[in-house]
């Protein structure tokens, strides 16, 4: 029995979810590996671009690659790894707010806990004058003469 013919819609339908899939975890996986082991300490503000350049070469090169796999694998496997890499895109992006969430609770957590400035307008004790000082002594004056 011959295989019906696969349809071009169908493949590029099922690839593309793979290919942006694999470009999408490429992207992290050379952000992050770039920024921890390529990019050198004391950079500044550059340390964020120089890793992030990482990853966007990560993501073309995987984009070439996942390209050719998809033109070349079945399409019931294409179909099974467009899934895949979706739901790991999903469980990474779920994880990441999850993060970020946490993270902001903790920064309003030590804004909360910060002592508020003074802001008393009772009058504060005059510091006394050391001997010798040109400032006169006189009888309302909260320092002693001993």
């Amino acid at each position: 029995m011959p295989r019906r013919p696969t349809r071009f819609l169908t493949r590029f339908g099922l690839g593309l979810p793979f290919v942006l899939a694999v470009m999408a975890l490429a992207f992290g996986a050379g952000t992050y590996l770039g920024g921890h082991f390529l990019v050198p300490p004391g950079q500044g503000l550059a340390a964020p671009a120089e890793a992030m350049g990482y990853g966007l070469l990560a993501a073309l090169i995987a984009l070439v690659i996942a390209t050719f796999a998809a033109m070349k694998m079945p399409v019931k496997a294409l179909g099974l790894l467009a899934m895949a890499g979706l739901l790991v895109c999903l469980a990474l992006a779920t994880s990441l707010t999850l993060a970020m969430r946490k993270a902001e609770t903790e920064r309003e957590a030590q804004i909360r806990n910060l002592q508020t400035p003074r802001t008393s307008t009772q009058a504060v004790e005059p510091a006394c004058a050391s001997p010798g000082s040109d400032t006169p002594n006189d009888e309302t004056s909260p320092c002693s003469d001993d």
